[in-house]
This record gives C-alpha cells, sequence and structure tokens, in this order.
C-alpha cells in the first residue's frame, strides 16, 4: 500500500512527532483530505503501517523457514528475513529508538499476536525438524527456540555494522542447525 509505504519512509526520516501527514499524503500520492479517509491521524497511520512491516517480514520468514534449503539455510533466512532485515532498515533512521519505543496498544497488540504466531511456527517447525516426545529432545527443541528468539538480541548489543550482524546471525543459524542434526542421528 501506498500510504504505508509513504509513512515508513516519513517516520524514517522524521520521527514520530517530526511527522507530517502532508509529506505522507504527498509521499502516497494522494491528497491530505483522502490521506483522512483511511486515517484519523498520524498515530493511525503509524500503527498501521508498522503492522503491515512486520506482517510482511514475518510472512518472509516463514517463507524461508518452510522452503527446501538446509537447516542452516533455513534457519539463517528465517532470522535475516526477520530480525536481519528490520534491523537494517531501523538502523538506517536516526529516529530507530523513537520508533522502536512508540508501542501504542495498537501497535503492541497487533505485533504481540504476530510475534505469537512467529515463535509458535518456529517451535513447529523445530518439532518437524527433530521430532519426539521425550523429555530430552523438548527441553533441547525449547532451548533452540530460546537461542533463536532471544539470540539476535544480544547479537546487536555492541551495535555492530549491518554486515557484521547479518553474519552474527548465520553463525546463530549454523550452530542451531549442527545440534538439530547432531540430535537426530
Amino acid at each position: 500500500m501506498a500510504i504505508h509505504d509513504a509513512a515508513i519512509a516519513e517516520f524514517s526520516t522524521h520521527g514520530i512527532r517530526g511527522a507530517s501527514m502532508a509529506r505522507i499524503a504527498e509521499g502516497a500520492g494522494v491528497s491530505r483530505p483522502a490521506l483522512y479517509q483511511y486515517f484519523a491521524n498520524k498515530d493511525e497511520i503509524f500503527a498501521s503501517a508498522f503492522v503491515a512491516l512486520f506482517e510482511g517480514h514475518v510472512e518472509q520468514a516463514l517463507a524461508a523457514l518452510h522452503s527446501d534449503a538446509s537447516v542452516a539455510d533455513r534457519l539463517d533466512g528465517f532470522l535475516q528475513r526477520f530480525v536481519g532485515d528490520l534491523w537494517e532498515r531501523m538502523a538506517a533512521s536516526q529516529h530507530a529508538d523513537e520508533i522502536e519505543t512508540a508501542k501504542t496498544g495498537d501497535v503492541a497488540g497487533a505485533i504481540g499476536e504476530l510475534l505469537l504466531d512467529l515463535w509458535s511456527a518456529l517451535a513447529t517447525a523445530l518439532a518437524e525438524l527433530a521430532p519426539g516426545r521425550s523429555a530430552a529432545i523438548v527441553a533441547q527443541r525449547a532451548g533452540w527456540n530460546d537461542l533463536l528468539q532471544l539470540g539476535p538480541k544480544g547479537l546487536r548489543a555492541d551495535q555492530p555494522s549491518i554486515d557484521v550482524y547479518r553474519q552474527r546471525l548465520r553463525s546463530l543459524a549454523e550452530t542451531v542447525a549442527a545440534d538439530i542434526e547432531a540430535s537426530s542421528r
């Protein structure tokens, strides 16, 4: 949607406080009155645009996870499409902190639901990759899930370059994949 693209560009360039409905309308190629037919204010546009952005990244991550690639490539694709691409986009904005902390109820709730779906799909994929019901394999899958969910946050704690961060994500994927493959031997 052109309005979402224009809104994301505007919020990334000017932050939430500095964003302008007029510039969003201009960027989307619609009149300002037409923009107000869809959205009452900047908060609504922000919520809609960033939820749509997250939805797109979740869809891409899940497509990578369910591809026919190797386990390492599937896990890497999952991490790259979700956390890598999102972080690269946010790191490009000088307003990233403002955007990341601006979680209105609508945004937080919708993104929370998307994340639940994402992590549930990851858990299902891990169960398919390493089937079994024993306490040991269930605990091992939970550990992999934790690493894949929480590890990416720690991998960017020192604010690495995008290339370094993406390589770290690849290393995480390869490490988990090697453990998955070892568990199935």
